[in-house]
């Protein structure tokens, strides 16, 4: 996923969206997926820290080119 350099974490987010929802469509699949459900269950994380503050800039977490964010399971409360 490709993202401007100052982007911050909503925009990361809206860029995922958007990539998942055009791989689906040239896949074929007419599968809709629930991102509320998904940003409610799960937290996107880099290097074990959780983004969390969508305004916050992905260079203040350390995010640089090439590098990888993972999604991690929300746990109860």
């Amino acid at each position: 996923v490709v993202v401007v350099q100052n982007a911050s974490v909503l925009e990361l987010k809206k860029a995922l969206r958007r990539h998942v929802q055009l791989r689906q469509a040239r896949q074929g699949g007419a599968q809709h997926l629930s991102w509320k459900y998904i940003w409610r269950t799960y937290h996107l994380t880099y290097a074990g820290e959780k983004l969390a503050d969508d305004r916050k800039k992905l260079r203040e977490y350390g995010i640089r080119n090439r590098d990888e964010v993972s999604f991690i399971k929300k746990l109860r409360k």
